[in-house]
């Protein structure tokens, strides 16, 4: 038996305890601060040739990035990337703010409906 007994069952995968910390991010231009997408329009004429509505040849879209890092030690470059393409100055976009209050509700008596609406307009006898 080699190795030291802390070592016994352990697969070499994240701590226990960061649990709380989601899944992990891939290191791709679409999830890094630095990297603006292409336009909504790019995308569209993009999405309509892969589904073969139109027969337009259309590039990829790609987005840019004035921080782009191939090795270290060199400079940093201005790049047009594509969404999964990754360099070493990724930096994770901080995630994006929960949304309340804009869901649309429906409150039931039995089986009749008493009120609906949105959810920030709910009356305080039904909270």
């Amino acid at each position: 038996m080699t190795g030291s007994r802390s070592s016994i069952g352990h697969n070499g995968g994240p701590a226990l305890d960061d649990e709380d910390s989601g899944p992990p991010t891939p290191h791709y231009c679409k999830y890094c601060r630095h990297w603006s997408p292409p336009s909504d329009w790019e995308v569209r004429a993009y999405e309509t040739f892969q589904l073969g509505i139109s027969k337009r040849r259309v590039k990829r879209p790609s987005g840019t990035c004035d921080r782009v890092l191939m090795q270290h030690g060199k400079p940093l470059a201005f790049s047009a990337t594509v969404d999964t393409f990754g360099c070493l100055n990724f930096a994770a976009k901080p995630p994006a703010p929960i949304r309340r209050g804009h869901g649309f509700v429906t409150v039931y008596d039995g089986d009749r409906i008493v009120w609906q609406g949105h959810e920030e307009d709910l009356p305080e006898e039904y909270l």
